[in-house]
C-alpha cells in the first residue's frame, strides 16, 4: 500500500452489469455499457444528540451519534441501448422473437375507409396478400392500402369499406421483444473496470448487489439518444464487510 500522494481523480471505466441473487451469485454480465453517470450516494444518517443543561456549557451538544436512515444507493445513466439495456430502462425483461413463416387464408374483417385494421399476423409477404369482398367473391385488393411490416389494412374507397376475407403469408423472423414493466425490482452486479485518468492508473468499483428500478420516463421519440436511468439501494451481502469497493492500483 502506498502512502498518500496529491493527485486528482477522473475515472474512465467500461461497466459491466448482470443479475444477482442474494447469495451474490453473478449471471451473465452485459457490457461493456457506455455509461455518462455512475453516482453513489453515502446513507444518510439521523444524528442522535445529547445536549447540556448545566451552567456553564447550557445549550451544547455533549453526545452526538449518527444512526442509519436510508442505505447507500446507485444511480446510473446509460445510453447502450440494445435490446437488454433498453428492458433494464423500460423496468421490463427480455424474450426471443422465432416466428416462423405461415401462411393465412380467410380471416375476416370490416373495413372503413381511411382507417386501418389490425390483422393477426405481421410481417407480411411481398405481394401475398389478397382482399376479397365477402358478398359476392369480388377481389379489392387494388382498392385498399397494405403496411406489410405491421400487418394492417386500409380502405382507401367507399366500395372497398365492406366485409372482407384476407390471405396472406407472413415471412420468418427473429429478434429480442422487450416485455416492459414486467420486472421493477432488478437485484444487479455492478463491476468498472477503470482508469484514472488524472495518474494513468488503474482502478476497478465492484458493486456486490444493487436492487435497482427505472426512474425515469424514456422518450422513445425524442430528437436525441434514447438513455436510460436506475437508482437503488446498494445491499451488504453476508461475509462482506461493504456494499461496494474501489480499488486504487499502483
Amino acid at each position: 500500500m502506498s502512502g498518500y500522494t496529491d493527485t486528482g481523480l477522473i475515472v474512465a471505466g467500461d461497466v459491466f452489469m448482470g443479475e444477482v441473487d442474494s447469495d451474490g451469485n453473478v449471471g451473465a454480465l452485459s457490457g461493456p455499457i457506455n455509461v455518462p453517470s455512475l453516482a453513489i450516494t453515502p446513507n444518510t444518517v439521523e444524528t442522535i444528540e445529547r445536549q447540556s443543561y448545566k451552567k456553564s456549557t447550557y445549550g451544547q451538544t455533549l453526545d452526538a451519534v449518527n444512526l442509519p436512515n436510508e442505505a447507500a444507493n446507485l444511480t446510473i445513466q446509460f445510453d447502450s441501448l440494445p435490446a437488454i439495456m433498453l428492458a433494464e430502462a423500460l423496468a421490463g425483461t427480455t424474450v426471443a422473437i422465432d416466428d416462423a413463416a405461415d401462411t393465412v387464408t380467410g380471416e375476416a374483417h370490416t373495413l372503413e375507409e381511411g382507417l386501418w385494421i389490425k390483422l393477426a399476423g405481421s410481417n407480411l409477404s411481398s405481394g401475398s396478400v389478397t382482399v376479397t369482398e365477402t358478398a359476392g367473391s369480388t377481389d379489392i385488393t387494388a382498392d385498399c392500402e397494405i403496411d406489410h411490416a405491421a400487418g394492417l389494412v386500409k380502405a382507401n374507397t367507399t366500395a372497398a369499406a365492406t366485409d372482407v376475407t384476407i390471405d396472406y403469408d407472413t415471412d420468418a423472423a427473429t429478434g429480442t421483444r422487450v416485455l416492459g414493466a414486467s420486472e421493477i425490482s432488478k437485484p444487479r452486479f455492478v463491476l468498472v473496470e477503470g482508469v484514472n485518468l488524472a495518474t494513468n492508473k488503474r482502478c476497478r468499483v465492484q458493486i456486490d448487489r444493487v436492487v435497482l428500478s427505472s426512474d425515469q420516463a424514456t422518450e422513445l421519440m425524442g430528437r436525441e439518444f434514447i438513455s436510460g436511468q436506475l437508482t437503488g439501494s446498494l445491499v451488504t451481502l453476508e461475509g462482506k464487510d461493504s456494499p461496494y469497493t474501489m480499488d486504487m492500483y499502483d
